[in-house]
């Protein structure tokens, strides 16, 4: 028996439960799963560039995606190929996700969300600005790696400054740190530090997901905790919310300017309004739609399956 043809490509870890989460809401021979750092025998991928066009098919020998306008690729966290131990499955797992990536962005697929965008958009600078050209509220920042520089920032904002790591790989979870000038700032030097003003009284923050066109709004209340991240889920007070007009208007914006489909944000909200802090480009979201109920995996799966207008491959 032929194959089933399927329109969706799901690229994940075998383990991503996010991931699951979107699957469990498409159609059982909707889509192909594979993990390009650690591909099964059982799935083959290819392509053939003749006539002047691509032609590439995925196939795991009970459903096969011939790539194309119609085709949507859900594109989440990957096995990183560095993560094997051993020097040939590295070369291995490179060779076949650079192949992938190269043979799908061929093609005018629909990207939730394409990994190289992603790469670009990660970049906070370009967030913070993107943000405010849209009319969000964004505190003062620094970045910087001279001390004298931050001591002086610090004592501006009158030791109301925390300090926050631009990167996770290479580290556990480094939580958001209040900074004050009595600190010793002479360590900063020799490394770039990204330093923010600190919002202060905080009525709750805020995790803004939006998927297309569609923005879903949970709260996240804790105790007094500068950074939630650092607080269990369970000891978080969750609600679903709805944000002001032009704060949702603005994070539409905000992340198609930056190429992207999907996107998670992060907001403080005060009496005073909602103050922008971050994008999480390929952000969770399984544990928000856990405690509220928003319905963001079924939102992504729709638009994987009911798209009708392909974006251009970059």
């Amino acid at each position: 028996m032929p194959p089933r043809e399927a329109r969706v490509i799901v690229v994940a870890a075998e383990d991503d439960l996010t991931a699951d989460l979107v699957a469990s809401r498409l159609g059982r021979d909707a889509f192909i799963r594979l993990d390009p750092g650690r591909l099964r025998e059982t799935v083959t991928a290819g392509g053939r560039f003749a006539a002047g066009t691509w032609a590439t098919t995925i196939d795991d020998g009970r459903r096969a995606v011939t790539v194309g306008p119609a085709t949507s690729v859900y594109w989440r966290k990957p096995t990183r190929p560095d993560t094997h131990p051993d020097a040939d499955e590295r070369w291995r797992a490179d060779e076949n996700t650079t192949a992938l990536l190269g043979l799908l962005r061929a093609h005018p697929v629909l990207w939730i969300n394409d990994p190289l965008v992603v790469d670009a958009s990660e970049h906070k600078p370009t967030q913070l600005a993107c943000a405010a050209r849209h009319g969000l509220r964004v505190p003062d920042t620094l970045f910087t790696c001279d001390p004298d520089t931050a001591r002086t920032f610090v004592t501006a904002h009158r030791d109301k400054v925390v300090v926050k790591a631009l990167t996770q790989r290479h580290t556990t979870l480094i939580p958001t740190t209040r900074l004050r000038a009595c600190d010793d700032l002479d360590a900063i030097a020799g490394t770039v530090h990204y330093l923010q003003a600190l919002v202060e009284d905080r009525l709750f923050d805020a995790r803004v997901t939006v998927v297309g066109d569609r923005v879903f709004a949970a709260s996240i209340a804790t105790d007094g905790a500068l950074d939630w991240r650092t607080v269990p889920a369970a000891d978080c007070r969750h609600a679903a919310i709805t944000p002001p007009a032009d704060v949702e208007r603005a994070c539409v914006e905000h992340v198609r300017e930056l190429g992207l489909v999907y996107a998670a944000l992060d907001f403080v909200v005060t009496a005073d309004g909602w103050t922008y802090l971050e994008t999480n480009c390929a952000g969770e979201f399984g544990w928000i739609e856990a405690l509220t109920d928003l319905p963001i995996s079924t939102a992504i799966a729709r638009l994987l399956t009911h798209h009708t207008r392909a974006t251009t491959a970059t």
